[in-house]
Parts: structure tokens; C-alpha cells; sequence
């Protein structure tokens, strides 16, 4: 084999050597093929009769339940052939194997189910259960037609079931038809059948109690040549088909190259071989030996393994905050450290990933047992906010191992879906704000300010007298504004907040006769917004208007007074008015009037056509004049409003005033 005919000889004599001094593992295995109904093994669950007929097992019922008593336990290998006559429902019967049974509220089975009763039933392959619950169950089978699973009464179907402690594994015709395993407790119970709406059949019922320690692994069958004698079992451990001789297979169960144990068997013998420390490892069913020399084989059945715990290297603790926001940088220290006496020597690749990002190592280690190696990496943090998780990868010549720990992902300052106010009057404006965002809160953080504005209702509308920033720091926040800061009279006042885009606003009413806060004198100052204004400046233009056409009736000769002199004087008006004030935007406008003005008075003296265009004599001269009159002293009032009843008066005055002691040449 592989070459070796001159070892040939030596290993033959070494396979009869280990054939008379081994033994291949053994363990009782119970079996039935139901010439009778025992009633010492079998205890029936329900008031079904069971029957013994033509060398199989029958009953029929709506629930015909039988268990079989001599065996209890957390694993086993157990087969029987099966199948149903639809007797009861048209086109439907149901069959079902107990995988696990302690009582009537107790229990776990696996059921199949042919059900043709026209296109929308469909067949079925499921868990039952009463008592336990169940996690990871994957079914092989496409149950979604009603022509998945076909039971005919006089073809029998094969069932192996397979409970390695909480791992289940079913196969139907040597197929792998469903996986599952138990949630939470490990239950040890008994095995048994049951029948739904149908007659039911089982012959050559046979259970194997499985008796390795720590048992996680199962393959149904697998086969070794010559050209490819091996298979992984586990990580790091390897099964070897050795030689075949005189319709003997020598085996040998090997870590790292290095042979731990070996053992030879022939057809239909049951093979163990151990692990290092002696504990059971690995044993298969030999069910076939071909024996021909480079084109030698061997099919293996029911291959189960142990766990093998044989990673000697693990990762460590993984230090890393609690939370952070989004796209943040992560720093992430883990270590990797062997925990076992076994000294380790590798280059294994390290995979630090979380969502949307993610760091690869390759390091060489060598590490004795109790050493480890610190890693340090950093990642960004994703955008989705809400639990993430941190997980380190080793991957090794062997195997892969993973450890991972969860963080929080949250949000600096998001949208604002939700601002409202809660404002009230007492010894000024105060209150809570509160905002909201498209995320929990306990994920967000606020870090901004919020714009307060005040307004006065007046006549038109509002008048904003007030404004403030105030900084946000989580979802509510304090608003607290004594009269001093906003008041100017009783009345109604609007309250608005502006933050990030959205608004809320508040109507406060503020009386002084029924609140705390009414001082007297203090009044706000009338404006043209406020309606107070608009008869006095009617009154104003009215009269100029007015002025002008009396001195146009009385006098025949026109003489219009000149533009530029208006100007001087209007701006010189403006001016003054801004010094008594002290209002620089007042004084700018009289400055920039008053220079146009004398630059209008300077361009006439040495240009006639301006000159005669500033003394033109006409209705529409007076018109300008009177206009810029009107305006400059609107101005005025606009600006100081409390003056508006002598600026009115003196501006009538004055200009008519002028318009007739003014004469011309």
C-alpha cells in the first residue's frame, strides 16, 4: 500500500499481533425483530393495541404510542424500519419516533408525515415536544410539496436516529433529514414510536448505547482509499487508514504526525481508538473492507467522535469600552495565551472585525503554557447605533476559535424629530424643554445650543425683543428668564425655541394687575408696526402737501426751494437727532444725507445744468422737495417715536414756513 510492499510482511505481522492482544469497543446493543410484542421491553402509553404481524410491529390509531423500556439515557445510536397505510384520513398518514421520553409532559419526537390531500397540504418533518425546548433545528428535507415523503405499506423506510447528550442528528433512508438540539437542561429518557391518524409498521429495531465521554461529533458514513487514506477528526487530530491484509484494516489515530493510538478490525466489527491522555477519541462501525492493493478501501458507518478540546491556545480578555459613537475610534486589547501544558509554536491569522471594519494579524508565536501575546489594534465604530459586537478570530492550521464581547454604538447631537415646550409666567418666563431624536435615548448625547427668542404681539403681527442661547446637553432642558430680561409692558408675549431646525413656541399673556410683575412707567415705545405711528405721519404729509398748495394758490410766481439746500438740512435734522439720541446708525444716515447735500451744492455752483436742475421752478420740484422733507422727518419719528408729536409739528411749521419766506431770483 502507497508503496510499501516491503513493509508489507512486517505489517501483517503486526495485524495479527494486534488482532489476538485488541479488542474492538464493545457495548450492549438491544434489538427487536417483533416476532411477538414483549410486553418486558415494550410499555404501551395509550389504549392502542399493538401487534406482532408477519414479523413487524403494528398498530393503529389517532395516537398510538409504544416506548421501550430496558434503555434510558443521553446517548445512543438508535434504527428501525418504518412505514404507514393511510387508513384512517384520506391520503394521510403520520409516524413518529420518541428521541427523548421521561412522561406525558415530558417528551420530544420527531415526526414524518405524507400528506396528499390535494395541492395545499404539503408533507411534513418536524419536532414535537412537551417539556424541553429546542435550538438550531434544520430540516434537509423540502417538505413544502405534498410529494416529499411517500409511505407505501409494503416498502419499509430506514430511520437512524442519533443523540450524542444534547445534539440530535436524523436520517431517513440514510439521508441527514433533521439536526436540533436541546435549549437548555441535557435530559436523560427513553426511546420509543408513535403513530397519528394512520396504521403504523416497524421492524428490526436496533439501539446502540454510545459510552464515550464528552461525544459531540457524528458523520453517517464516510470511506478511506489508498490514495486518500485520512480525515480530520476534530481539529488537530487525524484518522488514518493504515494498511489492509488478509481482509484486516489497520487504523491509527495521530496528532501533529504523531501516531496516538492505533487498532485493526475487520468487516462488520466496531473500532476505538483513544486520544493521548486514554480517554475514548473516535470510534466507527467498519462496514466494508476492499482489499487490493493500491486501489485498496474501507467504508466507515456511524463515525462518532469526542470533543477534543485541543486548541491549546485561546484568546485572553478583550479590553474595550462600553460604548462609543458613531465612526469613533475603537482601541481593542486582547491577548492570545496558551492554557495548557503543551508548548505552542505558530503563525495563526488573527481577525479583529466588528461591523463595517476590520483588522488582520499575522504573527508568529511561541508560547509555554500560562504565556501570552497583547495585541492592540484599532477600529471605527458603525454607523448603525444600538448593541455591536467585537469579535477576535485565531485561525490555525487546525481549527478556529472566536471569542467576542459587546459595545454600545451611540449618537452625538442626530436629528430632532420631537421639540416641546412646557412654559409658564412666574417672576418672568420659565420652564422645560424637551427633545427627541429617531433613536433610544439612553443611545443618544446632546452637545449644541438652542436659540430662545421673545416677541411682543402688536396691531400687525410680532416684534422680537428678546433673544438667548442656551446650550443642550441632554433631552430636556431649563428655561429661566426674569422680567428684567425681556419685559417692556403688559400684553401678550410668543416664546420661541429653535433647535437644530425644529420649533416650538409658546402665547404667555403677562397682566400686571393679576401677576407679580406690573411696573409702572415702563411702556413699549410706539412704532409704525404698532399702528400708533401711521396718523401722525398721514397728519404729516397731509400738511406738507397741504403747505405746498397754498403757497402755489397765493402765489402766482412759483419758486421752489432747492434740492440741495433740502438735502443739507434734512441730513443736518438727522443728525442732530442721532447726537441727542446717541444712535450711530442715525447718525450715519444724517452724515451720508448731509453730504449729498453739500456735494450736490458744490457740483451746482460750478455746473449750471445742475444748478438749474436743483432750482428748477415747478409743481414737481416742489414735489421732490416735499417728498425728501417727508421722508427725512418719518425717518426721524420712526427712530425716536416719543418725539413723534413735536418733529410732526416743527417739520409743518418750519416748511411752510420756509415755502413762503423763501424768494427767489
Amino acid at each position: 500500500m502507497n508503496k510499501l510492499s516491503k513493509k508489507r510482511i512486517i505489517l501483517i505481522f503486526i495485524l495479527l499481533i494486534i488482532s489476538m492482544g485488541l479488542t474492538t469497543a464493545q457495548t450492549e446493543t438491544y434489538s427487536d425483530e417483533f416476532d411477538d410484542v414483549d410486553v418486558a421491553k415494550w410499555n404501551t402509553m395509550t389504549s392502542h393495541k399493538w401487534y406482532s404481524t408477519n414479523g413487524m410491529l403494528s398498530s393503529t390509531g389517532n395516537r398510538a404510542d409504544l416506548i421501550f423500556k430496558p434503555f434510558e439515557g443521553e446517548q445512543y445510536l438508535c434504527e428501525i424500519d418504518f412505514t404507514a397505510n393511510k387508513t384512517r384520513i384520506l391520503d394521510f398518514a403520520q409516524v413518529g419516533f420518541y428521541f427523548y421520553y421521561e412522561d406525558l409532559d415530558n417528551y420530544a419526537r420527531v415526526v414524518f408525515g405524507d400528506n396528499n390531500r390535494g395541492d395545499e397540504h404539503v408533507d411534513g418533518l418536524k419536532i414535537e415536544s412537551n417539556g424541553p425546548t429546542f435550538s438550531k433545528t434544520l430540516t434537509y428535507i423540502n417538505v413544502s410539496t405534498n410529494t416529499s415523503i411517500e409511505f407505501d405499506p409494503n416498502v419499509m423506510e430506514h430511520l437512524k436516529v442519533v443523540r450524542l447528550n444534547k445534539n440530535i442528528y436524523v436520517y431517513f433512508d440514510n439521508q441527514l433529514a433533521l439536526t436540533t438540539e436541546f435549549k437548555d437542561d441535557n435530559p436523560a429518557g427513553k426511546v420509543g414510536f408513535d403513530i397519528y391518524e394512520c396504521t403504523g409498521y416497524f421492524d428490526n429495531f436496533d439501539l446502540h448505547p454510545i459510552t464515550m465521554n464528552n461525544a459531540s461529533g457524528y458523520i453517517n458514513e464516510i470511506n478511506l482509499t489508498s490514495t486518500n487514506p485520512t480525515t480530520r477528526i476534530g481539529s488537530i487530530y487525524t484518522l488514518r487508514l493504515d494498511d489492509i491484509a488478509n481482509e484486516n484494516a489497520m487504523f491509527s489515530l495521530s496528532k501533529f504526525g504523531k501516531t496516538i493510538d492505533s487498532n485493526v478490525a475487520s468487516e462488520g466489527e466496531i473500532v476505538s481508538l483513544n486520544f493521548e491522555n486514554g480517554d475514548e477519541g473516535v470510534n466507527f462501525k467498519v462496514a466494508k473492507v476492499f482489499d487490493a492493493e493500491e486501489k485498496s478501501a474501507v467504508w466507515l458507518e456511524d463515525i462518532i467522535s469526542a470533543s477534543t478540546g485541543d486548541l491549546n491556545i485561546d484568546v485572553d480578555e478583550i479590553t474595550i469600552n462600553p460604548s462609543y459613537y458613531q465612526e469613533e475610534d475603537m482601541e481593542i486589547q486582547f491577548s492570545v495565551k496558551n492554557f495548557i501544558d503543551v508548548r505552542y509554536m505558530g503563525t495563526p491569522e488573527i481577525t479583529i472585525s466588528t461591523e463595517g471594519d476590520n483588522k488582520t494579524i499575522v504573527k508568529g508565536l511561541d508560547l509555554s503554557l500560562g504565556e501570552s501575546e497583547e495585541f492592540r489594534v484599532v477600529l471605527k465604530a458603525p454607523q448603525k447605533q444600538g448593541s455591536q459586537k467585537i469579535t477576535v478570530a485565531i485561525r490555525t492550521e487546525y481549527s478556529t476559535i472566536e471569542k467576542s464581547v459587546d459595545y454600545q454604538v451611540r449618537v452625538i447631537n442626530p436629528t430632532v424629530t420631537i421639540l416641546s415646550a412646557d412654559l409658564q409666567e412666574d417672576n418672568g418666563i420659565r420652564g422645560t424643554i424637551s427633545i427627541g431624536s429617531p433613536f433610544p435615548a439612553e443611545l443618544v448625547d446632546w452637545d449644541m445650543m438652542a436659540v430662545v427668542k421673545v416677541y411682543r404681539v402688536v396691531d400687525n403681527g410680532k416684534k422680537e425683543i428678546y433673544s438667548k442661547d442656551l446650550p443642550v446637553t441632554g433631552s430636556t432642558f431649563n428655561i429661566d428668564m426674569g422680567y428684567n430680561e425681556f419685559y417692556q409692558g403688559d400684553g401678550q408675549y410668543v416664546v420661541s425655541v429653535d433647535t437644530r431646525g425644529m420649533q416650538a413656541s409658546e402665547l404667555l399673556e403677562i397682566v400686571g394687575e393679576d401677576f407679580a410683575y406690573a411696573p409702572t412707567g415702563d411702556e413699549i415705545p410706539p412704532t409704525i408696526f404698532t399702528g400708533e405711528l401711521y396718523p401722525k405721519l398721514i397728519m404729516l404729509l397731509i400738511g406738507m402737501f397741504a403747505a405746498v398748495s397754498v403757497r402755489n394758490h397765493m402765489q402766482r410766481m412759483t419758486r421752489s426751494l432747492p434740492l440741495d439746500v433740502l438735502t443739507v438740512i434734512c441730513g443736518l435734522a438727522v443728525l442732530v437727532a442721532a447726537f441727542i439720541r446717541g444712535e450711530s446708525d442715525m447718525a450715519v444716515a444724517g452724515i451720508v444725507l448731509t453730504g449729498a447735500g453739500i456735494g450736490a451744492a458744490v457740483v451746482r455752483k460750478s455746473d449750471s445744468a445742475v444748478s438749474k436742475v436743483l432750482m428748477m421752478d415747478s409743481h414737481l420740484h416742489d414735489f421732490a422737495g416735499m417728498l425728501l422733507v417727508f421722508l427725512s422727518a418719518g425717518y426721524i419719528v420712526m427712530q425716536v417715536p416719543e418725539w413723534s408729536f413735536f418733529i410732526v409739528v416743527g417739520t409743518l411749521v418750519g416748511y411752510y414756513s420756509a415755502l413762503n419766506l423763501y424768494r427767489g431770483r
